[in-house]
């Protein structure tokens, strides 16, 4: 199979829009989730069934916008605009939505331990998000200097 830059492009779009699908089922669902959860742990979770929904309805606002973003990002990189501010842009709002998660996972561990890991890994994929979006300024930062360039 001859893989080749369209084709991870289109791959990756695949994806986000598999995570959009399985991001509304789980909004869409949370409420029978979080009572068979609550149901099969009983002990550990019993009344914190409205405090799962806030959590899961809070994270899916930063979720959401991270997908889109990523579609916004995947969608300049298919027309060949790689180098350009707005994809920092876009670079920056996704470490922001992961830092937000991240946060809220943060929160939600206060009654389900769990949630700490999750929070955690956000927060760190946000700060190598943060770190791939200085990349990119200086690269378009480069490219606007070369571009001025005679």
């Amino acid at each position: 199979m001859n893989w080749n830059k369209d084709k991870s492009v289109k791959l990756s779009k695949f994806c986000v829009c598999l995570f959009m699908l399985i991001l509304a089922g789980v909004c869409i669902g949370a409420p029978w989730l979080f009572r068979l959860l609550i149901r099969l742990r009983v002990q550990d979770l019993a009344g914190k069934f409205e405090l799962f929904l806030v959590s899961t309805y809070t994270a899916a606002v930063p979720a959401a916008a991270a997908l889109y973003g990523l579609w916004r990002l995947l969608r300049n990189i298919s027309e060949g605009e790689v180098f350009i501010p707005e994809n920092v842009s876009i670079l920056r709002l996704l470490s922001w939505c992961c830092i937000a998660a991240g946060l809220v996972c943060l929160f939600s561990a206060l009654y389900y331990m769990p949630f700490l890991i999750v929070s955690a890994a956000a927060a760190f994929v946000g700060l190598i998000l943060r770190v791939v979006k200085n990349v990119f300024a200086e690269a378009v930062r480069l490219k606007d200097e070369n571009d001025y360039t005679i």
